[in-house]
């Protein structure tokens, strides 16, 4: 029971400061659920085209300080933003959402047909610890929500083949996609570079810097195995088009 009312206290405070803010001026109940549902529409639109940036503020402002959503477009919403947070490497943040969306709607399941494998482990783990410590019960039939299922687009399959970390930019590994960017551009740099220096100093004095043409050669062909290495690596993380999220498709 300690450990029920030590969760639920946790959830709470987690989200107390954005809950505690002032409340806007009241409006007339049909014009806040219109504006709803259009600023609903708005962010499932911007979720849709994988503009998490964007689409995570406007979730977050739909749902607190409060919320004028009806409970299912609230919790698809709540799932939304769990997704957003959990594909911008925020993982905390991401569970926290997926927190309150079990302890509104306990059934509720992420379709691993639809999210990443790594995802649905996560949010099932934390269901697993929610019903360890008593906060929801097991075993419940799902309620699926009714709202429109939401198709994401996987970027480009073109982009795969672009170095510089070009692909793994557009699947989302933003870490990945630096370190690559990183290391191909300072073996471009430094090949580059010898590659004038060995040209000029040729031109100067008859002689060709042999060191230098090692130089430039082994750091031209490093890049190029790490640039097909990046390829390949981007093109095994890219996702293939299916999966509508939302809907039935989605959320179970």
């Amino acid at each position: 029971m300690l450990a029920r009312v030590a969760v639920l206290w946790l959830i709470g405070s987690s989200f107390g400061a954005r809950v505690a803010l002032a409340a806007p001026a009241a409006a007339p109940a049909g014009e806040v659920v219109a504006a709803s549902i259009s600023a609903f529409d708005d962010a499932v639109n911007t979720f849709k085209y994988q503009d998490f940036d964007n689409a995570i503020p406007k979730l977050k402002a739909l749902l607190y300080p409060t919320t004028a959503l009806e409970q299912k477009a609230e919790w698809r919403a709540r799932e939304y933003l769990g997704a957003a947070l959990w594909w911008q490497g925020e993982n905390r943040a991401a569970l926290d959402e997926f927190t309150a969306l079990l302890v509104r709607n306990p059934p509720t399941r992420l379709d691993p047909a639809v999210y990443p494998p790594k995802m649905v482990a996560d949010f099932e783990g934390q269901r697993l610890n929610l019903v360890r410590l008593g906060v929801i019960q097991p075993d419940q039939a799902p309620r699926p929500p009714d709202t429109p299922p939401v198709r994401v687009e996987p970027p480009p399959y073109a982009l795969m083949f672009f170095p510089f970390g070009v692909g793994q930019f557009a699947n989302r590994e933003p870490a990945k996609g630096a370190a690559f960017l990183l290391a191909e551009t300072v073996l471009a740099a430094v090949s580059v570079g010898f590659y004038v220096r060995n040209r000029d100093t040729g031109l100067q004095t008859g002689v060709r810097d042999r060191t230098g043409d090692v130089v430039q050669l082994t750091t031209g062909g490093v890049f190029w195995a790490l640039a097909g290495w990046g390829m390949w690596d981007a093109a095994r993380g890219w996702s293939r088009p299916a999966a509508a999220v939302g809907g039935g498709d989605g959320l179970k």
